[in-house]
């Protein structure tokens, strides 16, 4: 039995070469064991290798050209694919997939006033790995409606202050830079009425809790108590962040589907050398046709899912409405797509692939958890009702 790799005959040379050398660097840098080492570590993932995320040139994918960005979404998407199958533990999807098409949605809003300019550092600093940064959007009442937001924002003198709760930002446990949503007006659901405010991660005020996922996501919840602010730090315009800050939700909503695709890939070839290995009343457990049929089973949701998930990362520069069709369909159908993945894996492995000790176990932690990440299949099936 034989199956495709994640190879995309599409390729430009250059993302060709992307795919390859990240495969590469994969396969020799990233892996299973090297993931529980850093999973030891205390910040959860290995600064080394965030460094070499950045002399890679990953952490600049989609960033604009003059912040030292290179590529684009679909370079990011090669990226994702490789750190999914590999589940690298660094939150490169806290960054380059949430922090950075925020911080440039901001940065275009702002036009050439200072807020803009602060947005460019802040891309520059991200691009770079000298900085790590996490968006600060939910709370605990909104689940998954990011514009659920109560915390305020008022004026306080000739800054800001800043009161409220947030829950599980994505990488907030390791940020150097928080990039709080709040509220200067308007009633706590309405869209409009939002800010951004940079939030340095000792600020006065500012209570960080780290919280590992299951998965081994790195989190954070926040209690921002009277957090005093210069009035320099809210980014782009007044109260009108919403749509830059749903656009860059979206964008991370992909960026995790093509994460999930990778790690369900790595689920199939682990799964069919696993069978392939064991061996039962004298002949492997791949020679039971039944079996086989559940691989095959495997890898048709395995194509369906990187199908989709590669359209909705082609749709992510096209109108809202648009952009926000293609990214929900592909999050709703991934989803559960992954969850039978990991759940198909454990089963097709025996009790062995309950424990930590094999990557099929983290494997599908990954998978079930990524179901419920940013929206899950019920949230995003609302999403695409109409108005």
């Amino acid at each position: 039995m034989s199956f495709a790799t994640d190879t995309d005959p599409r390729d430009s040379e250059e993302r060709a070469m992307l795919r390859d050398a990240a495969a590469r660097y994969i396969e020799r840098d990233c892996t299973f064991e090297s993931r529980r080492t850093a999973l030891a570590l205390p910040e959860g993932f290995s600064r080394e290798r965030w460094r070499a995320f950045a002399d890679m040139g990953w952490l600049a994918l989609g960033l604009p050209e003059d912040c030292g960005g290179l590529g684009d979404a679909g370079d990011a998407e090669v990226v994702a694919l490789a750190l999914g199958r590999a589940l690298a533990p660094e939150p490169w999807l806290a960054n380059v997939g949430l922090a950075a098409p925020l911080l440039a949605g901001l940065r275009v809003q702002a036009g050439g006033d200072a807020p803009a300019d602060r947005c460019a550092t802040h891309l520059d600093s991200l691009a770079t790995g000298a900085r790590l940064y996490a968006v600060a959007a939910w709370e605990p009442q909104g689940r998954y409606d990011a514009f659920d937001i109560r915390t305020r924002a008022v004026r306080d003198g000739d800054g800001w202050r800043l009161d409220g709760v947030k829950t599980l930002v994505l990488g907030g446990g390791a940020a150097d830079v928080l990039l709080v949503a709040a509220r200067e007006s308007g009633a706590p659901r309405a869209p409009g009425g939002l800010a951004v405010f940079e939030v340095p991660a000792d600020a006065p005020g500012l209570l960080r809790r780290a919280l590992p996922t299951y998965d081994g996501r790195q989190t954070a919840d926040l209690r921002l108590d009277g957090v005093h602010l210069p009035a320099g730090a809210r980014l782009g315009g007044p109260g009108d962040a919403w749509p830059v800050l749903e656009q860059a939700i979206d964008t991370a909503t992909a960026l995790a589907c093509a994460e999930a695709v990778g790690a369900m890939q790595a689920v199939l070839e682990t799964t069919r050398a696993y069978l392939q290995q064991r061996r039962q009343f004298g002949r492997p457990l791949a020679a039971n046709q039944v079996l086989r049929h559940r691989l095959v089973d495997l890898y048709a949701d395995i194509e369906q899912s990187r199908a989709i998930a590669g359209a909705a990362v082609a749709r992510l520069a096209d109108a809202p409405a648009a952009r926000r069709r293609a990214v929900s369909l592909a999050k709703a159908f991934v989803g559960p797509a992954a969850r039978r993945c990991g759940e198909e894996g454990i089963q097709l492995h025996g009790a062995i692939g309950m424990t930590d000790e094999v990557a099929i176990g983290h494997l599908a932690k990954r998978l079930v958890g990524f179901a419920n990440l940013l929206g899950d299949e019920a949230w995003h099936l609302e999403r695409l009702a109409p108005a």
